[in-house]
């Protein structure tokens, strides 16, 4: 015969309540995902690297612990929309340095290295991209990481606001080669 303790487990009162507990969960889990893949596409849509000349170089923007927590989260569950945002805050950067100086810029403001911490959208790219070693000393970082990455991966011309500043790029490398800004 059940002891009290296994019909109550087996209710279905308490079956009931771990289904709609599990339900509760699983919403939540889904709600979390949402807000987290919206913080980081709406961080990525929204920078806006300066393109005005002797306004300063375009940097990197500030990450604030939200964004790095959902771009994280991103990363780990939809690894191909990281992907694509995350690079289109690179090939901006780009772009923006050619629009306003018609060259590239370091994209690190403080170390030789990459430091998670410093400059998190560097080392995840890097991360992702696989470009340097971590940990050891590197020269210099273009801005046209972005752009190499995306030429070496033509896919990511699917997604409609990187092949946008793609063809910015594009264009200010003819300008550049043609010496349009230097007649």
């Amino acid at each position: 015969m059940n002891s009290s303790k296994d019909s109550i487990i087996t209710s279905p009162a308490s079956t009931s309540h771990l289904s709609d507990t599990n339900n509760f969960k699983s919403k939540q889990s889904e709600l979390d995902s949402l807000k987290n893949l919206h913080i980081f596409i709406e961080f990525a849509v929204n920078y806006n690297p300066s393109r005005t000349p002797n306004s300063g170089v375009a940097t990197l923007p500030d990450t604030p612990d939200s964004v790095y927590q959902a771009l994280r989260f991103v990363k780990r569950t939809q690894p191909k929309v990281f992907e694509k945002y995350l690079t289109l805050i690179f090939v901006k950067l780009y772009s923006a340095h050619l629009e306003c100086c018609h060259q590239s810029y370091e994209v690190r403001r403080k170390s030789s290295t990459i430091n998670k911490e410093h400059e998190p959208l560097v080392y995840e790219f890097n991360t992702l991209t696989k470009t340097f070693p971590v940990g050891q000393p590197i020269e210099f970082i273009s801005s046209a990481i972005g752009y190499d990455y995306v030429s070496s991966n033509p896919h990511l011309l699917d997604f409609k606001p990187i092949k946008k500043h793609m063809k910015i790029i594009e264009q200010m490398h003819k300008n550049i080669n043609e010496g349009v800004y230097w007649e």
